[in-house]
């Protein structure tokens, strides 16, 4: 298991540096443009107002608030290391998107934006810590004794909401679709090698 874990990172990995490349040589632009159209297709003041709700569940408020409260909830569990999991690794992804940002510097989309963005748009601090805080919230429900169908249940909720939440960045104008990706991209692999350091340690 842990061998497979590895050979996908490395996958995960490669592709993550070809659209990055893909991106900065310009080569994604039709792609993108594709994507925005179809999510676009038919617009209107409900399908946005529900994006924005949808969005505000990956902002840096909504996962500030999110990590801070399982952090405390399970610190008084007294379960520390889930609560040191969820913090840490959130400290982590916020980093590793802040310094791509920097290093690629890629401009917003060039159409209509439903909500402000002032940061880079490669990739999405959004669609970066939702994977990870709704990945990291799955692998522990997974890792749980919970009745079967309420698992499957929350498994399913936390698999969606990141997908809705990349597919809003994209409604409202604020990223590519290639910004979504490389974004799931860093995100899978860092739970990754997070689910495998908790492996080894045996935390869980």
């Amino acid at each position: 298991m842990k061998n497979k874990k590895n050979i996908l990172i490395l996958i995960l990995g490669l592709i993550l540096i070809i659209l990055t490349i893909l991106i900065c040589l310009g080569y994604t632009e039709s792609f993108d443009t594709f994507c925005y159209n179809l999510v676009t297709l038919n617009m209107n003041d409900t399908w946005t107002n529900i994006f924005k709700v949808i969005t505000f569940l990956g902002s840096t408020l909504f996962i500030v608030l999110a990590g801070i409260f399982f952090f405390v909830f399970f610190l008084l569990k007294g379960e520390k290391n889930k609560s040191f999991l969820i913090s840490g690794t959130l400290i982590i992804s916020t980093i590793l998107n802040n310094l791509i940002k920097i290093i690629i510097r890629r401009e917003r989309p060039g159409v209509l934006a439903l909500v402000t963005e002032k940061s880079f748009s490669y990739p999405s601090g959004h669609m970066m810590a939702s994977v990870t805080l709704y990945g990291l919230l799955y692998y522990l429900v997974y890792k749980s004794n919970l009745n079967k169908k309420v698992k499957i249940f929350l498994e399913i909720i936390l698999i969606i909401l990141p997908i809705l939440i990349g597919i809003s960045r994209i409604y409202l104008g604020v990223h590519f679709a290639t910004d979504i990706i490389g974004a799931t991209l860093v995100s899978l692999i860092l739970l990754l090698i997070t689910t495998n350091f908790i492996a080894k340690k045996n935390w869980l």
